[in-house]
C-alpha cells in the first residue's frame, strides 16, 4: 500500500493546522455564526436584534443611534440627468414671465417628491435644491421644511445638505409670522397633504431635534454656519448673507448664480423682522444651553477656534444688542465670562486674554465684535487700559490694525484727535507697506466728528514724492515698478499672486484718494493739485483704468471741488471725448463731465460739439450710445435752446436720468385734464357719503 505524501518541515505543519482550522470554521452553521457579536455594556445597544440579517432604512431615521450617519440613497442616472438639466434651466433664468417660472418650479417639485433628502445630500443636486428654495412660495417652503423634520441633526452636519438647511432657514424666516396661503385651484397638481404645523412650530421642532448637541455643533465644520443662521432667525435679525460684515457665511461661500428673488423678499431678508414671543424665550434657552455646557477655559479657547469663533461672535452680538447691554453685568453672561475683570488692570487674566486676541488672526475678529457692541463705559476702560498708549503700534500690525479701525469708529472728538496724533508718526511705515485702510478710516472719522485733518494731510504729503504729478501716481500705484536686484530677478515668482496683490493695492489706494477728496481743507487740496499737475495723456490713461477712473469721477462731482478747479481740469479732456466714450471706464468719466460742467456752460457746449462731430462712431458702439443719451445729444441737434436750459439745470423735463421726455400732445393734455376733473368730483362725493 502506497504511503501518504507528506511535506517535511515546520512550515508544512503550520500550513496543515491552518487548513484544518479553516475547514472547521466553514462547517459552523449560519445560524450559530450570526449569533456571534461583541458584548456591550450599554443596555440600549444590547436590545438591538443581532440576529437580523440587515438593518432596514425606513423613512424615520430619527431613531438611529447617536453618531450614526443615515444613508438616504442615491439618485439613478435618469434622475440625475433630469435634475442637472433643471439646474441649467434655473441658472439661465430665461423665462418669459414669473408664471412660466412658477410652473417650471412646480414641475421640478413634483419630480423631486420623495427624493428631497437624496437631493439635499447629493454633491451636484444640492445646488438645485438651494435654487428651488430661493424661488419657492410659502407653501412649497413649508412642505419641504416638513420633509426635513426628523432629520435635521444629520442634515446640518452633512457637507452639502447643511447649505440646503441654511437656505431653507433664510427663506422661511420672513414667513414665520405669515399664514400660509389657502389651498387654491392648483392644489390638484400635487397629492401631498398640507403640513399641520406652521413655520414657527417647525423652527421649534428643529430646536428640539438639536437640543443636547449644542456643545458639539458649535465647532462642527458644516453645522456651525447653519446654527448661526438659526440663532439669527430666532432673534428676528437680518439673515442676509451677502452683507459685507455678515458672520453667517464665509467669504469663500460658493456663489450659485441663482436667479434673484423678489424685491419684497430680498428687503425682508435684509431687515429685522417681528417674531413670535416664544421665539425670544427659546433663543434665551438655546444660548444658555450652548454656553452652560462650556467652562470658562473652553469658552476662551473657543475665541481662537476657526469654526467656533463665528458662532461666539453671533452669541455675543445677540447678548449685547438683543437682550440689552445691561446683560454684561450678569455673572453668567458671555462677555462677563470672557472678560471677568471689568477694570482690565495690568497683569490681570482678562488683560492678558484681550492682548492675546489683538494679535490672533481669528481672535481679533471676536475682539472687533466686543469693541463694536459693548457699552460705552466698558469700552472706555478697554481703550484707556489696553489700546490708547499702543494705538500707533497696533495700527502698524496687520492683524491688530482691524481692531484699531473699530476703535476709531467709537472714539469721540477729543479722543479721536489724540489718537490721530499717536498714529501720524506711523503713517510713512503704513504707506510703505501699502496699508491704506487706517489712513482712510482716519479721514472718514475726522469728517464725521468735525476734526481738522490738516496734520494727517501733512503726514501723507511727506510720505510720498514732492512732485504733485508723481505723488498721485504713487498713491494709485500707477508708477513703474523699481528695478529689482539681480538676485531677486533670478527667483521664480507666482504671476497670479503678484497680479492679485497689485490689484488690491490699487483698489485701496483709489479708495484712500476718494476719501481724501470728500474732506474739505488741505487734505482734499492735496489731491486737486495733483490732478491739475497731470498731463492730458496721463489723465487719459487714468480715465481708462477701472480703479483710477473712480478718482477722476469723484473729483468732478465732489462738493469740495470748486468752479475754478473744474474750469481748469475739464479743459484737459478736450479732443479725447470720443476715445473716452468708447471705453468701458472712460465712458463714466464722460458722464461725470456732464455734471461737472453744470455751471460752466461754454465748456459743456464745446464738449457737446465734439461729441456731435463723432455721432456715427458713437452710435455704432453700445457705450457710445449710452454717452449720447446721457448728454441728450438728440435734443442738442434738434432743439438747441431746450438743450441749453437742460445743460444749465433750468429745465426739469427730464426723468432724473438725463433722458429726454417727449412733450405731451393735445390729446394727452385733454386726457390729463379730464382725469383731474374726475378726481375732483370723487373727492367731493366722498365726504357726503361718509355723512350719510
Amino acid at each position: 500500500m502506497p504511503r501518504e505524501k507528506k511535506k517535511r518541515g515546520r512550515r508544512a505543519e503550520e500550513k496543515a493546522k491552518k487548513d484544518t482550522t479553516k475547514r472547521k470554521r466553514d462547517e459552523i452553521p449560519d445560524e450559530q455564526e450570526a449569533k456571534r457579536f461583541k458584548p456591550s455594556t450599554d443596555d440600549a445597544a444590547n436590545e438591538f436584534n443581532h440576529e437580523a440579517e440587515y438593518i432596514p432604512l425606513g423613512e424615520d431615521q430619527s431613531e438611529a443611534p447617536a453618531g450614526d450617519t443615515p444613508f438616504y440613497g442615491l439618485l439613478d442616472e435618469e434622475e440625475q440627468e433630469y435634475f442637472a438639466r433643471a439646474n441649467e434651466v434655473l441658472e439661465l433664468n430665461q423665462f418669459q414671465d414669473g408664471e412660466e417660472r412658477r410652473l417650471f418650479v412646480d414641475s421640478v417639485y413634483q419630480e423631486a417628491d420623495g427624493k428631497e433628502l437624496k437631493i439635499a445630500c447629493s454633491q451636484s443636486c444640492s445646488r438645485l435644491m438651494e435654487k428651488l428654495i430661493a424661488m419657492s412660495d410659502v407653501r412649497q417652503i413649508q412642505r419641504l421644511f416638513n420633509k426635513f423634520i426628523g432629520h435635521f441633526l444629520h442634515l446640518v452636519q452633512h457637507r452639502f445638505a447643511s447649505h440646503c438647511c441654511e437656505t431653507l432657514f433664510i427663506h422661511a424666516a420672513p414667513a414665520v409670522t405669515q399664514k400660509a396661503p389657502k389651498k387654491g385651484k392648483r392644489s390638484d397638481e400635487d397629492d401631498g397633504a398640507e403640513p399641520e404645523m406652521s413655520l414657527a412650530e417647525m423652527f421649534m421642532t428643529v430646536v428640539e431635534e438639536l437640543e443636547g448637541n449644542w456643545g458639539y455643533l458649535l465647532t462642527e465644520r458644516f453645522a456651525s454656519h447653519t446654527i448661526r443662521m438659526l440663532l439669527l432667525v430666532l432673534a428676528g435679525e437680518p439673515v442676509d448673507i451677502s452683507s459685507s460684515d455678515s458672520v453667517v457665511a464665509s467669504r469663500k461661500k460658493e456663489k450659485l448664480g441663482a436667479p434673484d428673488v423678489d424685491a419684497q423678499d430680498s428687503n425682508t431678508i435684509g431687515k429685522r423682522r417681528n417674531v413670535p414671543e416664544f421665539f425670544e424665550t427659546t433663543l434665551k434657552k438655546v444660548m444658555n444651553d450652548m454656553v452652560s455646557v462650556l467652562d470658562d477655559t473652553y469658552l476662551r479657547a473657543l475665541a481662537t477656534h476657526p469654526v467656533g469663533n463665528p458662532v461666539l461672535q453671533v452669541l455675543l452680538y445677540l447678548e449685547l444688542s438683543h437682550f440689552g447691554k445691561s446683560s454684561v453685568k450678569e455673572s453668567n453672561s458671555i462677555t462677563k465670562r470672557l472678560i471677568s475683570d471689568e477694570n482690565l488692570e495690568e497683569g490681570s487674566e482678562s488683560a492678558t486674554f484681550v492682548r492675546g486676541l489683538l494679535y490672533d488672526p481669528v481672535g481679533s475678529r471676536l475682539l472687533e465684535a466686543i469693541v463694536r457692541y459693548v457699552p460705552g463705559k466698558f469700552f472706555k476702560k478697554l481703550y484707556k487700559n489696553l489700546i490708547h498708549d499702543r494705538i500707533g503700534q497696533l495700527a502698524r500690525n496687520i492683524t491688530a490694525g482691524y481692531v484699531v479701525l473699530r476703535v476709531l469708529e467709537r472714539l469721540g472728538k477729543d479722543d479721536l484727535q489724540d489718537a490721530m496724533e499717536l498714529i501720524i508718526p506711523e503713517i510713512p511705515a503704513l504707506i510703505e507697506r501699502s496699508r491704506m485702510v487706517v489712513p482712510k478710516v482716519l479721514v472718514e472719522r475726522c469728517v464725521a466728528r468735525g476734526v481738522s485733518a490738516d496734520p494727517l494731510a501733512q503726514a501723507l504729503e511727506g510720505a510720498y514724492d514732492k512732485d504733485p504729478a508723481l505723488r498721485l501716481n504713487q498713491m494709485l500705484r500707477l508708477e513703474t515698478a523699481p528695478k529689482e536686484d539681480a538676485e531677486d530677478e533670478e527667483k521664480p515668482k507666482d504671476p497670479g499672486t503678484s497680479q492679485q496683490s497689485t490689484a488690491a493695492e490699487k483698489l485701496h489706494g483709489s479708495l484712500l484718494v476718494q476719501t481724501m477728496l470728500s474732506a474739505a481743507g488741505r487734505i482734499s487740496e492735496l489731491i486737486f493739485a495733483s490732478l491739475l499737475a497731470q498731463s492730458p495723456s496721463s489723465l487719459l490713461q487714468m480715465s481708462k483704468d477701472p480703479t483710477a477712473s473712480r478718482v477722476i469721477q469723484q473729483a468732478l462731482t465732489s462738493p469740495t471741488s470748486t468752479p475754478q478747479f473744474r474750469r481748469q481740469f475739464t479743459a484737459k479732456f478736450f479732443g479725447h471725448l470720443k476715445e473716452l466714450a468708447l471705453d468701458s471706464s472712460g465712458s463714466h468719466v464722460v458722464d461725470a463731465l456732464w455734471t461737472a460742467t453744470k455751471d460752466i456752460f461754454f465748456v459743456k457746449e464745446r464738449m457737446a460739439q465734439e461729441l456731435a462731430q463723432n455721432e456715427m462712431t458713437l452710435r455704432d458702439s453700445f457705450l457710445g450710445r449710452a454717452v449720447w443719451r446721457n448728454w441728450s445729444m438728440d435734443l442738442y441737434k434738434r432743439r438747441r435752446p431746450d438743450w441749453a436750459r437742460r445743460a444749465k439745470g433750468l429745465d426739469q423735463s427730464d426723468d432724473g436720468n438725463g433722458q429726454e421726455q417727449r412733450p405731451k400732445s393735445r390729446i394727452e393734455l385733454a386726457r390729463a385734464k379730464f382725469a383731474a376733473k374726475e378726481d375732483a368730483v370723487k373727492n367731493k362725493q366722498a365726504p357726503v357719503a361718509a355723512k350719510t
